[in-house]
């Protein structure tokens, strides 16, 4: 079985291409559930462990530890930050992990039949993929780890591609089945989870047929994903923090909290409490209660005139239990709270990036001129991304026409499957109907030094977005080499006891970079490089762009080399370098 995974901080969703219908749909568990598997383990007191919904739904009991989160602390490594959100020794974020993945896994087979899975692609966020944070970087290596060696599940093959991408492939493939033509040009990708507001530009390279490159160009958002000034990552102005704050507004109108006091928000009926609205909010009664409430103001900005109103019985918007008493939300808290929690962090942050989208495709994204053109294309990823009040937020920044012979922007994207877009993209990518060219992410290589230990030569193999094919060595060259041939590459006539740092850019400089030594116990790993002989270095990325460090002899004519090449695939950026000394140099 080949699948896609969209593992999510609140929510996942695993997909598969089915070939009877031609089309990528999401798998449900049993008749009637929706396919969003809430991202929750739940451990009993005598060890038992629940995932999804069943763990979901012992939220507020007091016999069991409730684990929520785990994704994104996968890569943490503060050990008095993790015990104050309830993890040890034992229920790491990564042992949590392994039990929800292995868990979701049992439920595809169950479901769809089989004992193994053939290909599994499993989506991280953009953050995984690139940028400074190179401990955000080993979570890829770990999803693959516990999927490949971990689980109780054989998977035969594993891929780690980014949320982005995923859905762009996806968006790009839909519009091709569509239209009949091949997609080129740039995706707005806006997506709204119960954590993170993630924004991604990226620009697709079809040929038509199935073979993509899916560049990512810009960025930005808050929450989760999107760590602070400090590096810490947290609940942001999303989905979440909204609903808590729908709540706590609900509980001081009722006079349960005074204006100033902050409830617990792990108290067990806090937490039941947001679960309620949140199950409210997703209902199909209420969801038309609110567009029917907001929709007659008008504009986004227009319903803000509902704070004013006298709606008296009509302001009801539903109930929810606290303590054994009845509490009621209101259609004005609803709107209070997104000003107060929303509105603001949207609007800066969709501001922000658009000032970078424009240098990519020429135009305002917001004007009527982004509209008319059929190689811009805006979507709505993530569960929030269906709240009413966002996608009114969203078409008053961008004046979106709802005419889709009038705005392109939104056209052919199906925005229906927003809350699952990523885990199709993933689907289509492990079932092999959409083949990604990966683009390097950054730079890395080797450096050399001088006697006084000063470096005086930096050399890549890998490139700053250079197009990469998964598992070719790209080998170290001279300066000014145009082509890869032996007599162009660097030489070492030495490399056990020289190769100790290693050197990483993100940028397309290639005088500059950040030097890396290598940890003592990595070191070890390092000793079967050969002591004698004449040698060329090299890196590769694999499909989840882990890198492996290639050896191999350089011919030297009158000069026997007995020696083999080696491949030495490399661990976790933070298992092998001290990140805290990093040493930027310039040559």
């Amino acid at each position: 079985m080949k699948i896609g995974i969209d593992f999510g901080s609140t929510y996942s969703v695993v997909s598969k291409f089915n070939p009877t219908t031609d089309n990528v749909e999401a798998i449900t568990f049993a008749e009637g559930e929706p396919a969003s598997i809430p991202s929750v383990v739940s451990i009993s007191k005598k060890g038992q462990v629940t995932s999804g919904k069943g763990a979901k739904d012992q939220a507020g009991k007091k016999t069991v530890r409730i684990f929520e989160g785990f994704k994104i602390l996968l890569t943490e490594t503060n050990r008095e930050m993790l015990l104050k959100r309830g993890y040890d020794d034992t229920f790491t974020p990564r042992e949590i992990t392994r039990c929800y993945l292995e868990s979701t896994l049992k439920g595809v087979l169950t479901r769809e039949g089989g004992d193994s899975f053939e290909n599994v692609v499993i989506c991280v966020p953009e953050i995984w993929g690139g940028g400074e944070n190179l401990t955000a970087l080993d979570g890829r290596m770990i999803l693959r780890t516990i999927l490949q060696k971990e689980i109780g599940i054989p998977v035969k093959h594993v891929q780690v591609v980014t949320e982005p991408e995923a859905a762009s492939a996806f968006f790009a493939y839909n519009y091709e089945k569509e239209t009949g033509k091949k997609f080129n040009g740039h995706l707005l990708l806006i997506d709204y989870g119960g954590g993170t507001l993630d924004i991604t530009l990226t620009e697709v390279f079809s040929n038509g047929m199935g073979r993509m490159e899916i560049g990512y160009r810009e960025g930005g958002g808050a929450g989760e994903n999107h760590p602070d000034s400090a590096g810490n990552g947290s609940i942001g102005s999303a989905g979440i923090a909204y609903m808590q704050a729908v709540v706590t507004r609900a509980l001081r109108d009722a006079g349960i909290l005074a204006e100033d006091e902050q409830p617990d928000y792990t108290a067990p009926d806090f937490i039941a409490a947001v679960r309620d609205l949140e199950s409210q909010l997703k209902s199909v009664e209420r969801i038309h209660d609110i567009e029917d409430t907001f929709a007659p103001y008008g504009s986004y900005r227009e319903m803000k005139g509902i704070l004013d109103d006298d709606l008296g019985e009509d302001n009801f918007f539903a109930s929810l239990e606290y303590d054994g008493e009845e509490v009621s939300v209101t259609f004005q808290q609803l709107f209070r709270c997104y000003q107060e929690t929303i509105e603001s962090v949207l609007e800066n942050q969709i501001r922000e990036i658009n000032r970078k989208v424009e240098a990519h495709i020429g135009d305002d994204p917001c004007k009527p001129e982004a509209g008319v053109r059929d190689d811009f294309k805006i979507a709505l990823v993530g569960g929030f991304g269906s709240f009413f009040l966002v996608k009114q937020q969203l078409a008053d920044i961008y004046h979106l026409d709802p005419n889709p012979a009038i705005d392109l922007r939104t056209k052919n994207i199906t925005a229906d499957k927003r809350e699952q877009a990523i885990s199709l993209g993933a689907a289509l990518i492990s079932a092999g109907k959409i083949v990604l060219q990966r683009t390097a992410r950054y730079s890395i290589g080797l450096c050399t030094k001088d006697k006084d230990g000063k470096v005086n030569g930096l050399y890549y193999g890998i490139k700053y977005h250079d197009t990469i094919e998964p598992g070719k060595p790209y080998f170290l060259l001279r300066p000014g080499a145009t082509e890869d041939v032996p007599e162009q590459r660097v030489t070492w006539a030495s490399l056990y006891g020289n190769v100790e740092s290693f050197v990483i850019e993100f940028s397309d400089r290639m005088d500059h970079g950040g030097v890396m030594d290598v940890k003592p116990e990595i070191l070890k790993r390092l000793k079967k490089l050969p002591v004698e002989g004449f040698w060329n270095c090299g890196f590769s990325l694999d499909e989840s762009d882990v890198v492996s460090f290639h050896v191999v002899p350089r011919p030297i004519p009158g000069f026997s080399n007995e020696h083999k090449g080696i491949v030495i695939q490399l661990d976790s950026y933070s298992r092998m370098f001290d990140l805290s000394a990093i040493r930027e140099v310039s040559i």
